[in-house]
């Protein structure tokens, strides 16, 4: 076969390789990360430890950054950042409230459920590990658990119940 009717033969099929493996990036790329989901506002019930909670939580999504505000019952408001980690979107996660700091890192998605881990550390000095799951139900409805590790073993701190309120 002459090169120029090799060329011939081989450029479309190059042409469609090169079409499906960009369309697969860019719908890949285009593809928003579950944490997406938040983006709106919520009113959640649970329970802290042993005591009934409730808050509000207000998403949004601003220069590429998930940003929350959420504001417990008893008047406690904490900060949500998620950002990008450089090789995954919104895979980042730092919580500022008026007494501690979580930093987190996404560590499992799939179509409904986020698993984040991480440290929390308290302005008085003492740290530990802590993690949260995310459990989707629709667009509406998710349920969330926050666990801290106690003597090598995760125990239950906070779960919520939260519904679309906006």
């Amino acid at each position: 076969m002459r090169p120029r009717t090799l060329f011939k033969s081989i450029t479309p099929a190059l042409a469609a390789f090169l079409f499906l493996s960009n369309s697969g990036t860019l719908a890949a790329a285009e593809t928003a990360p579950l944490a997406t989901k938040l983006v709106g506002q919520w009113t959640c019930e649970g329970r802290e430890n042993d005591a009934a909670l409730t808050m509000t939580l207000d998403y949004r999504l601003r220069n590429g950054w998930l940003v929350g505000e959420m504001v417990e019952d008893n008047g406690a408001a904490m900060l949500d950042v998620w950002l990008d980690s450089g090789t995954a979107p919104l895979a980042l996660r730092r919580l500022l409230s008026y007494d501690a700091t979580v930093e987190m890192q996404l560590v499992e998605e799939s179509a409904d459920h986020l698993k984040l881990e991480g440290a929390m550390r308290f302005i008085l000095g003492n740290a530990g590990a802590v993690r949260e799951e995310i459990r989707f139900n629709g667009n509406d409805r998710f349920e969330a658990l926050w666990e801290a590790e106690v003597d090598n073993e995760w125990v239950a701190i906070l779960s919520r119940t939260c519904t679309r309120s906006g």
